[in-house]
């Protein structure tokens, strides 16, 4: 595999996890990410904030994309793909 495809795969992963936690910090009164996860577990919301936090992957892959940088914009896409598959596994199951 090609080192660029791999950057752009860990940053696409790494990326959304940020944007949670984040979010967590500053929009929730719930400063703790473990907690607020457990929460929306318990609501059966997870799959709900997952899309969300994925959102980020958007403007990373089009940054890559206007600098000239397909191999790790087709990491991140890799990485948001794999975040569909698991947010599907998460909603149905």
């Amino acid at each position: 595999m090609n080192k660029q495809l791999i950057k752009g795969t860990i940053v696409g992963i790494i990326s959304p996890m940020a944007a949670f936690i984040v979010y967590i910090a500053f929009f929730t009164e719930d400063s703790d990410p473990f907690g607020m996860y457990n929460k929306l577990l318990a609501m059966d919301k997870l799959s709900h904030a997952l899309s969300l936090s994925v959102l980020i992957n958007l403007l990373l892959f089009f940054m890559n994309i206007k600098t000239h940088r397909d191999e790790v914009a087709r990491g991140v896409l890799l990485a948001t793909i794999l975040y569909g598959i698991t947010i599907a596994i998460i909603k149905f199951i």
